[in-house]
C-alpha cells in the first residue's frame, strides 16, 4: 500500500490525507476488477531492478543541491535541429557506408509527425515499435508501412512479448527528442529499399543508421553549425535567467550537467545568459568519454568553480 510524502504545512497535510484515502480506494477497485488475462507470465515478469520509481511529489524547500542538464532542459531547440542531424547522418550512410547514392535525391526528409518519445528500434529486424504496460509489442512499423499482427506474433513467439533479457538485447529506447532523427532515418531507409526491391539486411541498416546518427553526435559537425547559429537552432527562453536568479535567492546551490564539449554549451549559454553565465552555478559536472581531453581541460574556465569528470 502506498503512502503519500508529508509536508511542512498542515493545510498541504490534509489535503495529502484525503488525496491519498482516494487514491487507496481507487486501488483497492482495480484489484478487484482487473482482468488477469493481460497479466504478463512469470517468466516475462519485471524484475525488481528494472522498475522504475517515481517521486512525483517534492518538496523543493528541503532541496539544497539543483542539478540541469543542458540539452533539452536548460535550451530547446527547433524543428531544425533534428532535420539537421537527419541529414547529416543520411550524408554519412552514403559517404561512409556506401549506401545509394540516389537516397541523397530521393527526397528524404525528417519528418516530425511520424516518430515520438517513448518507441524503440527493434535491432535485429529495424521496426519502430510500441510497446505496451505489459512490454509487449502492441503496434510496429517497418519501413512506413504498418506490420500485420499476425507476423508480430510470428516474430515474437505467438505472444508479442519480449523476456527482459531478450529487450535489453534487441530493443533500443527513443527516450530523448535527439532519437527521433534515427527513428525518423531507419524508416525512411528501409521504406527506401522496399519500394525499389533492393535486398537488404534490417539488422545491418539499423546498425548503420544508429552508427551514422552517433558518429554525427561525437564527431561535433553539427554542434558547430548551431554555436554558430543560435537563432536559427535555439527556441527562445526569455524566463531560463529568471528561474536560476529565484533559486540563488532562496539558497540554492546550483550544478551544471553535460557531455558536450565547453565551448557549444558556452556558446549556447552566453547567447541566452550572457557572457558571465558561469557565475550563477556552483559546480560542473560532465562525462570526459564523450569527447577529447581538450575539452575536458576547458570546462576548468569555470573559475573557482569545482568541476566533477564522470568516468
Amino acid at each position: 500500500m502506498f503512502q503519500l510524502p508529508t509536508h511542512s504545512h498542515e493545510g498541504v497535510n490534509e489535503i495529502l490525507t484525503q488525496t491519498g484515502d482516494v487514491l487507496r480506494a481507487l486501488q483497492d477497485h482495480t484489484a478487484e476488477t482487473e482482468n488477469y488475462k493481460d497479466v504478463p507470465e512469470e517468466d516475462d515478469a519485471v524484475s525488481a531492478d528494472e522498475q522504475i520509481y517515481a517521486n512525483c511529489y517534492v518538496d523543493l524547500s528541503k532541496v539544497d543541491v539543483v542539478g540541469f542538464d543542458y540539452d533539452y532542459t536548460l535550451v530547446t531547440y527547433t524543428e531544425e535541429l533534428l532535420e539537421l542531424i537527419y541529414e547529416m547522418a543520411l550524408s554519412r550512410l552514403v559517404s561512409t557506408f556506401q549506401y545509394p547514392l540516389e537516397m541523397t535525391t530521393a527526397g528524404l526528409k525528417f519528418d516530425p509527425c511520424f516518430s515520438i518519445r517513448g518507441l524503440a528500434v527493434d535491432k535485429e529486424t529495424g521496426w519502430i515499435c510500441h510497446l505496451s504496460y505489459t512490454h509487449k509489442v502492441s503496434v510496429a512499423w517497418e519501413g512506413r508501412e504498418k506490420v500485420p499482427t499476425k507476423r508480430i506474433y510470428e516474430e515474437y513467439r505467438g505472444k508479442r512479448a519480449l523476456r527482459p533479457s531478450e529487450r535489453k538485447k534487441r530493443l533500443k529506447p527513443l527516450n530523448d527528442l535527439f532519437s527521433m532523427a534515427e527513428c525518423c532515418l531507419i524508416a525512411d531507409t528501409i521504406q527506401f529499399f522496399k519500394d525499389r526491391d533492393i535486398p537488404f539486411c534490417p539488422m545491418n541498416v539499423a546498425s548503420d543508421v544508429l552508427t551514422s546518427i552517433g558518429k554525427t553526435h561525437i564527431s561535433g559537425d553539427f554542434h558547430k553549425i548551431v554555436a554558430e547559429n543560435p537563432e536559427q537552432y535555439f527556441l527562445p527562453a526569455p524566463h531560463l535567467k529568471q528561474v536560476l536568479k529565484n533559486l540563488k535567492d532562496a539558497g540554492k546551490s546550483l550544478i551544471f550537467v553535460s557531455n558536450s564539449p565547453f565551448w557549444y554549451v558556452d556558446a549556447g549559454m552566453t547567447y541566452f545568459m550572457g557572457p558571465n553565465w558561469r557565475d550563477d552555478w556552483n559546480a560542473g559536472t560532465i562525462k570526459i568519454s564523450c569527447f577529447s581531453l581538450n575539452d575536458c581541460s576547458e570546462w576548468n574556465d569555470f573559475v573557482d568553480l569545482p568541476v566533477l569528470y564522470l568516468l
